[in-house]
């Protein structure tokens, strides 16, 4: 009995030994082969300088000031004729109450007879449920983007669309009483309504509400001699005006960079600027001015054509100078390697050396995981940062070979090679 248990204490003792072993070499070799991965992804990365400086128009005031009795009758940015009509000034607030009353009453006649205009059924139901829903889609993507003056010409849109849907399911008796009362309504009103002071735009232009004092300092004759000295020295006098016409087609950038990052930019090269704020796209500039330097700084003057209209209600602006745009598949910088491959030809023959060896060559790319394998997969090097790659197939790698976004790239592995069981 005592030899039994002895034994059987023994062959516990082993089989715990066995265990702990067992344990003991896989930790071991957890930290002997450290294998890591990271996905590869679509990825864009570009050479940019973050400058800070002021959009540059040629703007003229209009004489007035912005007061309660005045209604503004242009939109932020809409182009106005020499001569049209910008804004009215009432004589007294009741006047100016009058008009918003009687423009209200004008545009809920345009849409109740715009509703008695369509024909019953579902192709009408169908009309003003799209652009109920574009008109919804339109006001989001305004507020998202932080546009005020677009969320609010897009939220009247909106508006109209809501309260044409609601006329059009109203019966045509209701529709027709309906009209009645707001003509009714808009011939009382107007025969009782002061007259206003019509403000006209002195050229045609773009209207803008806003005046920042700016205007008669940042001209683009201004901008297009300015120097660091000149720059410091910006500062804006009395904002006083009912508003401003922008003139021309052409607007300016105007902003100081370091003498040390000044070697990429010269007079008459075309790069990309991005406002951090404002402005939700990026714009093609040509560098029309360069400074001498004065304290390590130079005054850049960059000029374009596009988007004047978007640019009305900006001044003082963070941005960003883009050179470069790369685009490519995003892999850890560890996970390039430089790899050997046989050369084969046409028909995909190996082809030998004279002594009857395969021909191989150097090809840089990366180790993929291939469901229990690790595949070698050739790429191109297009841009290269401290962490990371990015890199495109290599125009030789065949279809299985092909690195592709979503694969699983291999960081560290011992004695890693093409065709290793790593699972």
């Amino acid at each position: 009995m005592k030899n039994g248990t002895l034994a059987t204490r023994l062959m516990l003792a082993a089989i715990f030994a066995a265990v702990i072993l067992y344990f003991g070499l896989n930790l071991a070799a957890t930290f002997a082969d450290p294998f890591t991965t990271a996905p590869a992804y679509p990825y864009v990365s570009e050479h940019a300088l973050a400058v800070s400086g002021y959009v540059v128009r040629a703007e003229e005031v209009l004489s007035g000031s912005a007061g309660e009795l005045v209604y503004v009758s242009r939109g932020e940015g809409e182009r106005v004729s020499a001569g049209g009509t910008v804004a009215y000034v009432y004589p007294s607030a009741q006047a100016l109450a009058d008009a918003n009353t009687l423009r209200s009453l004008s545009e809920q006649l345009e849409q109740l007879l715009y509703a008695r205009s369509l024909t019953a059924g579902t192709q009408t139901e169908l009309r003003l449920e799209e652009e109920v829903s574009a008109s919804l889609t339109a006001f989001h993507a305004a507020l998202s983007g932080s546009n005020l003056a677009a969320a609010t010409a897009a939220g009247e849109t909106l508006r109209a669309a809501v309260l044409k849907r609601s006329y059009a399911y109203s019966g045509a008796e209701d529709l027709e009483g309906a009209v009645a009362s707001l003509q009714g309504q808009i011939a009382a009103l107007s025969a009782s309504t002061t007259g206003a002071q019509r403000v006209t735009a002195p050229h045609a232009g773009l209207f803008s509400g806003m005046v920042d004092g700016y205007e008669p300092v940042l001209t683009l004759e201004a901008a297009a001699e300015m120097t660091p000295a000149q720059y410091e020295a910006i500062a804006p006098g009395a904002a006083e005006g009912l508003g401003r016409v922008v003139l021309g087609s052409r607007w300016a950038f105007v902003t100081l960079v370091d003498d040390a990052d000044i070697g990429r930019l010269q007079e008459g090269d075309t790069v990309r600027l991005r406002f951090q704020t404002g402005l939700d796209r990026d714009m093609t500039m040509t560098v029309t001015h360069i400074s001498a330097a004065e304290g390590g700084r130079r005054a850049v003057t960059l000029e374009s054509g596009e988007y004047l209209h978007l640019t009305t209600l900006l001044r003082r602006q963070n941005a960003q100078l883009i050179f470069d745009s790369y685009t490519g598949i995003r892999v850890p910088r560890a996970a390039v390697r430089l790899g050997e491959e046989t050369v084969t030809d046409e028909a995909g023959n190996p082809v030998l050396e004279s002594d009857g060896t395969e021909r191989t060559r150097s090809v840089t790319g990366v180790y993929c995981v291939w469901g229990t394998f690790a595949r070698f997969k050739p790429v191109e090097v297009v841009w290269q940062d401290e962490e990371y790659m990015l890199v495109r197939p290599g125009e030789d790698a065949g279809d299985a070979r092909r690195l592709r976004s979503g694969d699983t790239v291999i960081i560290a592995a011992v004695d890693l090679y093409d065709g290793k069981v790593i699972y």
